[in-house]
């Protein structure tokens, strides 16, 4: 079998010359690499860059229901702010003598 084998790149080499045989070794070297980078390196960081929009996009879900409560707060506040503004000035117009 490697007989075989070694026979086919001696042929090919023959046929083609060294510039494609080192091309096409060059090629399988960098699939390899590839191959072994894509376990290691890719796989890794793919899941954990999902796991990191996973968790942004939660924070940024609580982040909208906070600001949404503050909004309503401050409601509140500006609808107490003027209730106290009207009272006052109710209250400075009866000392006053003015009527509205």
């Amino acid at each position: 079998m490697m007989d075989e084998a070694r026979g086919h790149v001696i042929a090919l080499l023959e046929r083609f010359g060294v510039p494609v045989a080192i091309l096409a070794v060059m090629l399988f070297f960098v699939r390899e690499a590839a191959i072994s980078l894509h376990s290691t390196v890719l796989v890794p960081v793919v899941s954990s860059h999902t796991e990191f929009l996973e968790t942004t996009q939660e924070t940024l879900r609580e982040i909208g229901d906070a600001q949404k409560q503050q909004s309503e707060t401050m409601q509140e506040l500006a609808l107490g702010q003027q209730e106290i503004r009207h009272a006052l000035s109710k209250g400075w117009d009866e000392k006053a003598g003015r009527t509205n």
